[in-house]
């Protein structure tokens, strides 16, 4: 990796994007002396889970991206469609410092997922790639130097909008102006 700005990568399905995610970019831009945070929606998901389609996804990210300066949206993983390793964050980061080779990588990680980074692809890869960011989630150990999110969870959003109960509060306006307009996530 060469010495340039440092971008976090906070992936994730964004099957929607929720606050929770705007709130740990805002956080890792505030502290942790990166220059951006690129929103990174899977294309697949690594362990199989049903995805709203990936350019809905992708403009859910883009929409939410634009209430803070600093974040961006990262469509990468669709460039490696037809790659059979697609979705896996091994492989993602692998292709992003080909494509930005004056550019370091920070990956955010939610303290939820470090129990599960035995099933990822790689992760001793994955650490040798970026610089891993651990940030908080309410329910699960303290995280020290790092704050707590909300537990908010895209599952229990799509479960709510699927029951006609509201999200406000929970996604970004122009993100669940977008989930109504396009009929996402209904029962």
């Amino acid at each position: 990796m060469s010495g340039g700005r440092e971008i976090a990568l906070l992936g994730g399905s964004f099957n929607p994007p929720h606050v929770a995610h705007l709130m740990a970019a805002w956080w890792a831009l505030a502290t942790q002396g990166v220059s951006e945070v690129w929103l990174l929606p899977t294309f697949r998901h690594p362990f199989g889970k049903d995805l709203a389609p990936f350019e809905d996804r992708l403009e859910m990210c883009r929409l939410a991206a634009r209430a803070l300066r600093g974040v961006h949206v990262c469509g990468a993983e669709a460039e490696l469609a037809a790659d059979p390793l697609v979705g896996k964050t091994a492989r993602t980061l692998e292709h992003l410092a080909a494509k930005h080779p004056d550019q370091r990588f920070a990956l955010i990680v939610g303290a939820d997922i470090l129990a599960e980074t035995a099933k990822w692809y790689r992760w001793d890869r994955v650490q040798a790639l970026a610089r891993i960011i651990v940030v908080g989630r309410q329910g699960h150990p303290p995280v020290p130097g790092a704050p707590d999110l909300p537990a908010i969870s895209s599952t229990e959003i799509r479960a709510r909008l699927a029951r006609g109960e509201d999200v406000r509060g929970l996604v970004p306006e122009k993100v669940l102006r977008y989930v109504e307009e396009k009929g996402l996530y209904r029962g």
